[in-house]
Parts: structure tokens; sequence; C-alpha cells
């Protein structure tokens, strides 16, 4: 059995934190032999810095949306980057909105302004960032894995309608309300876990996955069982086989105890 955990909405709760009893419900899945997957739209570096306090281990990690494939021991095994030309057109577009907007290039963070958004982010993810002068000039010399902007929902909704008729090579989600994720052509969360799953010889293994937000669409439509949380969007409560609580109720412990008690036993 793989079982695929969202962080942020799903896992996570408002305070950035995972519940004592959902970490001794994952530690008992992998004592069980069970396969555990953190599936996010985070760096790699954040997911690790979480996956590491809580469970001091490590387990398979998709990052970025699915742009990155991390495997204990192995390293990264999989990474697909947003083109030159690409990147380019988007970040002048942001900046010609004054839309707030990052770049990430070899897991670490970068930022042309060291404003309220960046400094948000930072503490939110755990991640230090460096201020740049011009991203553009950046990304000339080494691709990003993915570019973000952060402004208001209703802002980001607009942007991600006009992105997507641009028709660019690129995939765009909502990873929070207030994030907008932009990511290599052909990249999802969902992709990257067939990869993943391909690369452990796992691929018929019984699959269920947890997620609260766009981003977890695919994941939710390539899996045998799925659950969003109670404050998922409605989108992916649509199509979630189980919703359960809502993240700070701790609804992703209270799916597994009420659906799969017989997994959880010592």
């Amino acid at each position: 059995m793989v079982f695929v955990f969202d962080l942020d909405g799903t896992l996570l709760k408002k305070d950035n934190t995972i519940s004592p009893n959902m970490v001794a419900l994952i530690k008992r899945l992998d004592k069980n032999n069970h396969r555990i997957v953190f599936a996010s739209g985070r760096m790699l570096i954040s997911i690790r810095k979480i996956v590491e306090k809580y469970f001091q281990k490590m387990f398979p990690i998709i990052a970025y949306n699915g742009a990155m494939v991390f495997i204990p021991n192995k390293g990264i095994i999989f990474e697909k980057t947003l083109d030159f030309q690409t990147s380019k057109e988007i970040i002048e577009l942001l900046r010609n909105k004054n839309i707030h907007r990052q770049a990430y290039i070899n897991d670490e963070l970068f930022s042309e302004e060291d404003n309220e958004n960046i400094k948000f982010y930072s503490r939110h993810a755990g991640v230090e960032y460096k201020v740049v002068e011009d991203l553009i000039e950046l990304i000339k010399h080494k691709n990003s894995t993915k570019l973000l902007a952060i402004d208001s929902p209703m802002k980001l909704d607009k942007l991600k309608e006009e992105l997507e008729n641009l028709n660019l090579n690129a995939e765009i989600f909502k990873s929070m309300n207030i994030f907008l994720d932009i990511v290599p052509k052909d990249v999802n969360k969902a992709i990257a876990l067939k990869y993943l799953l391909k690369t452990l010889k796992a691929e018929h293994e019984k699959l269920i996955v947890f997620g609260d937000n766009h981003n977890d669409i695919p994941l939710f439509k390539f899996a045998d069982f799925s659950i969003a949380v109670g404050n998922a969007v409605t989108e992916l409560k649509k199509i979630a086989d189980f919703v359960s609580k809502t993240n700070d109720e701790d609804g992703v412990y209270y799916a597994l105890t009420e659906k799969f008690p017989e997994f959880l036993k010592e």
C-alpha cells in the first residue's frame, strides 16, 4: 500500500505543524511496511526539513508540484526545468502587473524584491532566500525549476486565466489561495508519482492519496482511493472518494482511522 500526503492545507495545520497523533500514525504505517510519500508544491529543502523534524528519517518526496522527485539514499532522480524563453515571458508579465515573483534554481530561492511577500514565504517554508537585481539575467545561466507569483486570490485567478490563454510551455496551479505555481509543461504530482512508483517497482501497489487544492487534482484522478480534507477546494471534493474533516481538525488522521483501521494495527 502506498500513502501519498500533500503538506500545506492537508497534513499541516494552519500553524504549520503536524499533530502528534498523525506523526505516530505515519510511523506506524511505515513500521507495517507501507510506503510513505510526501507530495507538495514546496521546495525539496523545505519538505526535507519538515520530514526530518517530525519523523527523524527520510521518505520519498515529490517537490515543486512534480518537477522534482527525490528518493533517500539515491538523491534527486528526476528534475524538469522551465525553458528560458517561457520563464522570461512570465517574469516580464508579472513585472508589468506589479505581481510579486520568485524563482527556484538548484533548490535555492531568489526574489527581485526584499518585500513582505518573500519574507512571509521564507517564514512559511522555513527557507532562506537571496535578493537579485534581475531574475531574467539569473535564469540565463541556469533554468528555473519553478516560478511562483504571490498576490490576492482574485488577482491570481485572473492571472492564471491570462497565462493559460497564452499557451505557454508550462503548467499553472494554485497551490494556496495566494500562491500561483508555474512549473514545466507536462509536470504534475501524478506524472511524478508514476515515475517514482516505477523506480521503486511499486506500480501495482494500491494507492491512497490526500490533498486539499487544485494541484492535487491529477493525483486524485490517478489514485485508487482519494481523500480530500474538509477545507479542500470544491473541485477536489467533487472527485474525492471521501471528504474528511479539515486540516485543523486532523482530517487526515480521522480519515485513516475511519476508512483504513486494518492498516493501523500495532
